[in-house]
Parts: structure tokens; C-alpha cells; sequence
């Protein structure tokens, strides 16, 4: 089977803020982490140290709660998950003001065999055959296979930050050309989320956007 490989992107920075932003960014999009390089350090293999190092874990939990959201869609596997037909999922929460279910995470990590197979099967009942109208999605974080917003699922995860390509609470405006839009603020998305358990419970009763408004605040974040 042919691979498609992709090159990192690579940023020369030093700034810290900064490089939690690309942290964040590489997290909301399913990856695990990012390697981190000092200009003059010399790779060593099988040494500790400071000259490459693999960001890939967060050391301070500061989510107190689970979130309760609604699978949106997925992307077909690669190697092992092939044989599932599944390898990540895309979840989201409900936005009262604009009516529609707004992303938040991919999540590609953290499923048993068993629970991978589960999920696929849920999924094949509610799938359909393009994106639902009231889907508000990325085109970063499009799905192979859509399905209806009928499955509830319960997730950990270490923090909620903030990611442009996640529509959650994000707002774009028009530019002066009035021929393209900018994101005026990104959306919310989650560090590390990894699946706790199925919910048996009804969309409309999965955490809002409200909600993970809230609990963004108690997080100590002004905005």
C-alpha cells in the first residue's frame, strides 16, 4: 500500500507563549506532540538531556471535569486501525446561539481494540452521506465519513486551550477586501482528550458551549 508522507513544519522561536501555541496547535489536530531542538544541540541517541525534546505530555492537569460531546465524524485507519476502518474521531458541542455542533478535538489515541471496533459500529448506524447543515467544521478538520449527531461520549483531557481550526466559541470577520474571512478569536479545543467511556444520554444533554465557556474561565484564563 502506497504512504504519503508529510514534512513537519519547522519554526525557529524563542519565545515560550509561542511555543505553546504550536504545541496546542499540533494537539488539536490529533498529533501527539512536537520535538523541540536547541539550535547547537547535537543529537545523542539514548541520552538525557535538553538538546531534542519530545513535548509530547502534559505534566498539570488543570481540566477538573469531563466533557460530554457528540461525535461528529471520522477518518478511515492506517496500518493496524485499518482493519477497523476507523482512526480518529472528530468531537464537538453544541452551540446555542448559532444552533449547530461545533468542533473541539480529533482524537486518534487512547482507545482499546475493542473500543475502536465499538465506535466504528456506533458510527455506521448514524452515518450519512455528506456533512449535516448543522456541522460548523474546519476544512482542517474534514472527515472521510460523517454521521449524524447521535452518539454521546465522555472525555478526559488535560486543559482546555485555544486552536484556530476548531469552531468551537471561535470568531472570524471579513477582511477590508470584504473577499475573505480572519479569525478574530480561536476556538476552544482539548489537550490530550482521550475517550473515558461511552454515555447513554441524548445529544441535547451533552456539555454546550456554554459550558466549556465556563469551565475555561475556572481554569484561570481571562479570555
Amino acid at each position: 500500500m502506497d504512504r504519503i508522507l508529510v514534512l513537519a513544519e519547522m519554526q525557529i522561536i524563542d519565545d515560550a507563549i509561542k511555543m505553546e501555541q504550536i504545541f496546542d496547535d499540533a494537539i488539536a489536530r490529533g498529533l501527539e506532540g512536537i520535538m523541540a531542538k536547541k539550535l547547537d544541540g547535537v543529537y545523542q541517541a539514548g541520552a538525557r538531556g535538553w538538546n531534542w525534546i519530545k513535548f509530547k505530555r502534559s505534566y498539570s492537569q488543570k481540566l477538573e471535569d469531563t466533557i460530554d460531546a457528540v461525535v461528529m465524524g471520522y477518518d478511515f485507519g492506517q496500518g493496524k486501525r485499518q482493519d477497523f476502518g476507523i482512526g480518529d474521531f472528530l468531537i464537538g458541542v453544541y452551540d446555542q446561539k448559532k444552533d449547530c455542533f461545533t468542533t473541539i478535538a480529533k482524537i486518534g489515541t487512547g482507545l482499546t481494540d475493542e473500543e475502536w471496533r465499538s465506535l466504528k459500529t456506533s458510527c455506521n448506524k448514524y452515518q450519512v452521506s455528506r456533512k449535516p447543515n448543522n456541522y460548523e467544521v474546519d476544512k482542517a478538520m474534514e472527515c472521510d465519513v460523517w454521521v449524524e449527531p447521535k452518539l454521546v461520549v465522555e472525555i478526559n483531557a488535560d486543559e482546555i486551550t485555544r486552536s484556530p481550526i476548531h469552531t468551537a466559541g471561535r470568531i472570524v470577520r471579513t477582511v477590508k477586501s470584504k473577499t475573505a474571512l480572519e479569525i478574530e478569536t480561536a476556538g476552544y479545543a482539548l489537550r490530550f482528550p482521550r475517550l473515558k467511556q461511552f454515555r447513554d444520554k441524548l445529544p441535547e444533554d451533552a456539555t454546550s458551549l456554554r459550558e466549556v465557556e465556563e469551565m475555561y474561565k475556572r481554569q484561570g484564563h481571562k479570555f
